[in-house]
């Protein structure tokens, strides 16, 4: 596709949007080494930058991509069912696009705490409920407290984290090892794609985290200690 025929595209999807036929529009493939893809309104004109990779996607890909991006920006919603129509492009052609690239966890995360190391508790959850079978990824306390977010594991950063408030002498043993037993299942059970939704905690995930002996015990603690931590 030409830069004038995403142009005179975009021009069309915006109208059918909006409504607004003569609404101000620059839309362009530019350089990019990711799938980046840009809109913004800036003075009464829209700017639309779709990466390079882009260029040669099917028709119907582009229109997609493009009608995601307007209804974003007018705060519209997206049916789901364009994610899915981009996203299946995405993985198909995944060999001649793109990828995003993999960028080092903060080197200021550590699992050593002041009272607890969470290599040694990760070890242990390994060997008591998964066999020894999980790889050990990059494990660390958060870099500030955190109350809501408890802990968390990014697959692609294979990094794993708990928040720095139980590493505190108030925090009982099982509490933390249902912590990490909590995160090492999003690396033992991956996410489920259905219909256009990521399901994180599916029905096998929460049968198993249920499984963890103090399950009822743990959250009967979190409810009253947490926010004396």
């Amino acid at each position: 596709m030409t830069d004038t025929e995403l142009q005179q595209l975009s021009h069309e999807i915006v109208h059918e949007i909006s409504g607004k036929r003569n609404m101000p529009i620059q839309a362009v493939f530019y350089p990019s080494r990711s799938l980046n893809h840009r809109i913004k309104m800036e003075r009464g004109k829209i700017h639309i930058h779709i990466a390079e990779a882009m260029r040669s996607a099917p028709h119907a890909i582009i229109r997609a991509l493009l009608i995601i991006l307007v209804l974003k920006l007018y705060r519209r919603k997206v049916d789901r069912r364009l994610y899915r129509i981009y996203r299946e492009y995405l993985e198909s052609n995944a060999h001649q696009l793109p990828q995003p690239q993999k960028r080092p966890p903060n080197a200021r995360y550590t699992p050593v705490g002041t009272y607890f190391n969470l290599n040694d508790i990760f070890d242990r959850m390994n060997r008591t409920y998964f066999n020894g079978q999980l790889p050990r990824p990059i494990l660390g306390w958060s870099l500030r407290k955190a109350y809501r977010r408890l802990g968390f594991f990014n697959k692609e950063k294979n990094l794993l984290v708990i928040s720095r408030i139980f590493d505190s002498p108030k925090t009982p043993p099982y509490v933390l090892e249902y912590l990490m037993y909590h995160e090492m299942l999003h690396i033992a059970i991956p996410v489920v794609h259905r219909q256009g939704r990521r399901t994180v905690h599916g029905k096998t995930f929460r049968q198993r985290e249920r499984e963890f002996p103090h399950y009822e015990r743990v959250q009967a603690w979190l409810n009253k200690n947490l926010p004396k931590l």
